[in-house]
């Protein structure tokens, strides 16, 4: 008989009225524009696309190839129902570890994802919880990923960490969707306190690694080392810092997301947002066409600054009706405009 603890949701443990209303999925197949600018969510479209660019070296065909596989993927995969959904359908326990807790920012301003190895149990819930997890993580991230802090620090904790922590299905997962559906959004990862587990299985993880994701690994067995790349003051006394942050999941509140059930609000909200693509299209349009050299490539790259910038503004006032909050909501880290107060 399995724990009872193994399939349990934050929706079933959270207050009464606490939980998104139920998710309406598209009856109608979507075009490739659709799920691309449901894709972008708050990012700029441009961060966006550049990701894929650089991703591929430059080569515009591959990018587009790498792009259009997101997509589909997305699409497949319902993303837009596990920004919908949040954390109400998401393993109770699992949110109550802590793995893959954000506070603070490296020196670079990069959002530190703290992962205590030790904290995993492959065991104590279904891998599809886990990859589902994973994925909501990712999305959460992207809200805090502003520029110039377009990537996150990855501080990964093996302190006490044994062989029964390691959970190659799920790792493998991870770097394939970190490689191919979210594209250079890591800019550090911190390996902290690597004991002789992990040395042995760091020799089975590397040659796995992309030789850029690779590049960007650095090993700290000291606080001292760590300090090199977190200021004092953002890093928990945990990992000898000053910051006496210490994770605790709080469960959603009654009514948190009522806003997601004003339907007219919500139509309203999708509507001025269409409407910043569609002028962000046409202005696009105009500025690819004409030589870059004359003074009105610089006046349509002005225009279309604007119109990218009144599509990020609009897609802020528009998450609120399409996102369950979060965690880092309920603690004030995230407002609802998309500001970050660590």
């Amino acid at each position: 008989t399995e724990d009872e603890s193994y399939r349990k949701t934050v929706g079933q443990v959270a207050p009464a009225g606490s939980s998104a209303p139920e998710f309406v999925a598209q009856g109608r197949a979507r075009s490739i524009r659709d799920v691309f600018w449901a894709a972008t969510l708050c990012d700029h479209p441009d961060v966006l696309v550049l990701r894929f660019l650089r991703a591929r070296k430059w080569k515009v065909d591959d990018a587009l190839k790498m792009l259009l596989a997101c997509l589909r993927w997305r699409l497949d995969e319902e993303i837009d129902w596990v920004v919908w959904t949040g954390e109400s359908a998401l393993n109770y326990a699992l949110m109550q570890r802590g793995i893959g807790a954000m506070h603070k920012t490296d020196r670079l301003g990069q959002p530190i994802l703290y992962i205590p190895v030790r904290q995993n149990d492959p065991s104590a819930q279904p891998q599809e919880q886990m990859v589902d997890y994973t994925v909501y993580l990712m999305e959460v991230a992207r809200i805090m990923l502003h520029p110039p802090a377009e990537k996150v620090c990855l501080l990964l904790d093996t302190t006490d960490m044994t062989m029964s922590n390691m959970d190659w299905t799920f790792f493998k997962t991870f770097l394939h969707y970190l490689e191919h559906y979210y594209p250079e959004c890591l800019g550090l990862v911190l390996i902290y306190n690597a004991s002789w587990v992990f040395n042995s299985l760091w020799k089975l993880i590397c040659p796995l690694l992309d030789p850029v994701v690779a590049s960007k690994v650095h090993f700290a067995q000291s606080t001292a080392e760590l300090q090199k790349f977190i200021a004092p003051e953002n890093l928990s006394i945990e990992y000898g810092g000053s910051n006496s942050y210490k994770y605790q999941y709080v469960l959603p509140r009654a009514g948190e997301n009522a806003k997601m059930a004003d339907v007219t609000a919500r139509n309203t909200a999708m509507a001025a947002r269409l409407a910043a693509c569609d002028r962000l299209e046409a202005v696009t349009r105009k500025w690819a066409g004409i030589d870059s050299a004359t003074s009105s490539s610089q006046t349509l790259s002005d225009e279309r600054a604007a119109a990218a910038d009144d599509l990020v503004v609009a897609s802020r006032a528009m998450d609120k009706f399409v996102r369950a909050r979060t965690l880092y909501h309920r603690t004030g880290v995230i407002s609802d405009d998309l500001t970050i107060h660590w």
